[in-house]
């Protein structure tokens, strides 16, 4: 009788709450792929999304306590010291390391508690394949696990902030040289992200190119109106830079523009006030975080003109994939991933240091021009779905896990 095929995914809160929407339109090619799935979230928060019937959720991450103690971190000493060792020898950043030691050490106690708790949960009759989302506290924990043996091999996903280092203190990526000696596959969501662990020689013969998929759900449908709709998406945080389409829209007194964004966050006290200053044409409406149905929604059965994405980094922007699978036309920072979605075929690539005139000029074109037009739309339809075809991409991706599990058993 041959064993239950498996896929143990960890990812940071899915399929609880409104995060990593991105992860919906995997789950059932995984379901297809696998007689079982199991879902480990390291956080929990209100609201289980639905899943499909072999998919199942266990919460014994979620349960492992974040407050280490003194015990916990001397029971993990050697294995802090092997970690810390690595890192501290194949870095240039020691001293920074060295100052962040204590940090680094209720870290790895942390990920090594993890761990543990992973790996009884695990039902070893199954065959066992291993995969972490992020490269986080899971991918750490899962290369605690085989530098001890207990698994024989596992992959993870990188998307922005696991790619790049400028996005952390130090310009250090944390753990990254112990999680590459271990991991058997890194999957690459961007050709950017790619090309950038290329160039710093990380490990090439494990990075494996493995872009978001989307299925098709429509193309939107332009409708005649005086007023224009404009559409963006992300959390309300610094790096984000919502404010940049505030102040585009300011200089903006001649048409009558909706501006609806979809996202919160701790901005958004900030952004309401800067709000008074946009012209009486100008009206806007903050949705703050919705379940993605209420989005697809909106580009099924409202017409939109735009969709703008201001963000100064991206790993790859699957708020934009998602916009331009309906055929919107998007105005972007081109950053990071983004350069692997929008070209000028399918919108407006703007430079990184644009600020609020260019992004307007760009809002501009993009309105007045043949983008907003029903024709245009199929155009970008058809190069959105091309590159990124959620029935092709996921499937390779799966295959791909699954043959590496299948050379480690040889």
């Amino acid at each position: 009788m041959s064993k239950k095929k498996v896929l143990n995914i960890i990812s940071n809160n899915f399929p609880y709450g409104l995060g990593e929407q991105f992860f919906e339109a995997e789950v059932d090619k995984m379901a297809e792929f696998y007689d079982e799935v199991v879902l480990f979230p390291l956080i929990k928060v209100d609201g289980l999304r639905k899943l499909p019937t072999n998919v199942k959720v266990n919460d014994s991450l979620n349960l492992v306590d974040k407050d280490v103690t003194k015990k916990q971190v001397f029971s993990a000493l050697f294995i802090i010291l092997r970690i810390v060792g690595f890192e501290f020898l194949k870095s240039n950043k020691k001293s920074f390391i060295f100052k962040k030691i204590k940090w680094w050490m209720t870290s790895i106690a942390y990920c090594k508690s993890l761990s543990k708790a992973y790996l009884s949960s695990i039902e070893s009759k199954n065959e066992n394949h291993h995969y972490s989302f992020w490269m986080n506290d899971g991918a750490l924990s899962l290369s605690i696990l085989r530098a001890k043996s207990k698994i024989s091999g596992f992959g993870f996903r990188v998307n922005g902030y696991d790619i790049f280092e400028e996005r952390h203190a130090g310009n250090y990526m944390p753990f990254r040289y112990f999680n590459y000696k271990y991991v058997n596959r890194v999957y690459v969501l961007s050709k950017v992200a790619l090309s950038y662990l290329k160039a710093i020689d990380f490990k090439k013969g494990k990075l494996v190119y493995a872009p978001y998929g989307i299925y098709p759900q429509g193309l939107n449908q332009l409708e005649e109106s005086e007023q224009y709709q404009i559409v963006s998406c992300g959390n309300m945080i610094p790096l984000k830079r919502i404010d940049k389409i505030i102040a585009a829209l300011a200089g903006i007194k001649d048409k009558s523009i909706h501006w609806i964004h979809f996202g919160d966050g701790v901005l958004r006290p900030e952004l309401e006030k800067q709000l008074v200053d946009l012209p009486e044409n100008i009206t806007v409406d903050f949705k703050g975080h919705v379940p993605n149905t209420e989005l697809i929604d909106m580009y099924k059965n409202h017409s939109i003109n735009l969709f703008i994405h201001t963000s100064e980094t991206e790993g790859l922007g699957m708020a934009i994939i998602e916009a331009q699978s309906f055929g919107l036309p998007a105005v972007v920072i081109g950053v990071g991933g983004v350069l692997d979605i929008v070209t000028d075929k399918t919108g407006i690539v703007l430079k990184p240091e644009s600020e609020g005139p260019e992004i307007e000029a760009a809002i501009r074109k993009a309105l007045d021009g043949e983008m907003n037009t029903q024709g245009y739309r199929q155009q970008i339809q058809d190069q959105i779905l091309i590159v990124f075809d959620a029935e092709k991409n996921y499937a390779a991706l799966y295959q791909e896990i699954s043959n590496v599990a299948e050379k480690l058993k040889s």
